[in-house]
């Protein structure tokens, strides 16, 4: 891992430390201060507002493998040949994204007169408005956010969100106090959404020297880009469905309370998201370069074996504990009227163990553009997802929204996805399995052993909960270190330390 790879990666994790450390005393605040009503009403227009993100059809992830293609080649006038006919799809897009904000801005009423008040109904229309303005911004960030990440500047990128991450609570909760209301977290995320914006284009250009033609365009290049970015695009629409349409169902059938509850759960189930993506993200340009450079398969099975160990030792470290105190952290955090948003995040986090610690697969299948078979697999799973949770969510309320998200993960996600990368494309998943279960083995023991102990000692108060945090983080780690982590692993714990 070169330098800028592994700072990034470690930027990242304190990213993901602070982000949630922030999010945890964030949260409780707007529960208290905006209501668990109004912020359910919050989550669920997001879940709507966050529809308006598949317009981008994957053109992102598009332009990171054919500018690695160009770059590889030394192909210059390409480059900025590509970047000014991406810096005009994603004008349009932006554009586009307005239009159709608008017209469901307009439509508030239709869609959830039957769940909601009139007061609701408005302050939905008042956060649609602001959404729409932020999802605008966002596409036009996109392109220059795209271009420092093919050019693996992960350590300003790392940089940049570490900083949004303390401006936000800085910009919203005095906003809250002032008596703005939940108005305040949508016109936080813009203002910060503008200021990065900025941010982007301004190290884009400057140090990044981006440049951009807008002369014989290859538009002929669209009908290449649309034919990759098309399943990425469907790859959205699941990623979409998994996380946001549950609140949506929610909304139509259970209410606004039950919405917040179950948003909770998604809020830490991201968490464990974060920490996967953290790792693969910053490989990312590396992935294309060696697929660019016709590397053997047993190259890219070593590097997601490698990254997979990394990655299932970091989810099941924090899996582990958040099951051990989790409950106890929950009321504490989200309140008792919240406590079932426990048993969600276990539910929902231990099945996504599986596609998160394989990551970098996902990588290697765009830059061979053999995703297509993924984005089929996953978009009928994604219906069958609709339909148990619209029936889970009518019958059995919390626990039954979670369901068809469970099944869709298993059975897409671990099941199909493992005989795709090994007989399609040849990756050896045998021994990748062979490799990365192991690092398990400190998660089952120090989990079922605390949760014996629990039989006898409850955690009731904050000096218990430390307690057996503390004992937990010290038994996993010995066995870790001790018994599973490789020569790899421990230099690169060695070096973080060292940073």
């Amino acid at each position: 891992m070169n330098k800028e790879r592994r700072l990034g990666a470690f930027l990242s994790y304190i990213n993901i430390v602070m982000k949630n450390l922030v999010t945890f005393m964030y949260t409780p605040f707007l529960l208290r201060f905006v209501g668990q009503a109004n912020y359910g009403l919050f989550q669920m227009t997001n879940s709507v507002m966050v529809s308006l993100s598949l317009l981008s059809m994957g053109f992102s992830s598009a332009y990171v493998r054919f500018y690695i293609a160009y770059k590889v080649k030394k192909d210059k006038r390409k480059i900025e040949k590509l970047n000014g006919m991406y810096l005009l799809i994603f004008l349009g897009i932006s554009l586009l994204s307005l239009l159709i904000g608008i017209a469901l801005v307009a439509n508030v009423n239709h869609l959830f007169n039957k769940s909601l008040t009139p007061h609701q109904l408005l302050l939905t229309r008042y956060l649609m408005s602001v959404m729409v303005i932020d999802v605008a911004v966002t596409f036009i960030s996109s392109v220059f956010d795209s271009n420092i990440t093919v050019n693996q500047r992960f350590t300003f990128q790392q940089g940049r969100q570490l900083m949004q991450t303390f401006l936000v609570p800085l910009i919203c909760v005095p906003l809250v106090l002032v008596g703005v209301g939940v108005l305040s977290i949508v016109i936080t995320q813009l203002l910060v959404t503008t200021l990065f914006m900025f941010l982007n284009v301004r190290y884009c250009l400057v140090h990044l020297n981006m440049k951009f033609s807008f002369s014989n365009l290859p538009f002929g290049l669209l009908k290449e880009l649309g034919a990759f970015s098309f399943f990425i695009f469907l790859n959205q629409i699941v990623d979409l469905v998994n996380n946001n349409v549950p609140n949506f169902i929610l909304g139509m059938f259970r209410g606004a309370r039950m919405v917040a509850t179950f948003a909770i759960a998604v809020q830490v189930k991201n968490m464990f998201f974060m920490l996967s993506t953290s790792l693969s993200n910053v490989f990312v340009p590396r992935v294309n370069e060696l697929v660019s450079s016709h590397e053997s398969n047993d190259v890219l099975t070593e590097l997601m074996v490698k990254i997979g160990r990394i990655q299932m030792s970091v989810l099941f470290f924090v899996f582990g504990g958040f099951v051990v105190v989790g409950k106890y952290f929950v009321d504490l955090w989200a309140g008792s009227e919240n406590s079932e948003a426990y048993i969600l995040v276990i539910i929902m986090v231990l099945p996504s163990i599986i596609p998160l610690s394989q990551n970098i697969g996902i990588e290697i299948q765009r830059a061979m553009n053999k995703h297509m078979f993924r984005s089929i697999v996953y978009i009928i799973f994604a219906m069958v997802n609709i339909v148990i949770t619209i029936l889970g969510s009518i019958y059995f309320g919390l626990i039954g929204a979670s369901l068809g998200y469970v099944v869709s993960i298993l059975c897409a996600n671990g099941i199909l996805m493992n005989w795709y990368y090994q007989k399609k494309i040849h990756l050896n998943m045998i021994f990748y399995w062979r490799s990365i279960l192991s690092t398990c083995i400190p998660f089952l023991i120090v989990v079922v052993a605390l949760l014996l102990v629990q039989r006898y000692v409850r955690i009731n108060s904050i000096l218990v909960f430390i307690l057996f945090g503390g004992i937990y983080v010290v038994f996993y780690m010995v066995i870790y270190l001790m018994f599973i982590a490789n020569s790899y692993e421990k230099s690169l714990i060695k070096s973080m330390i060292k940073h």
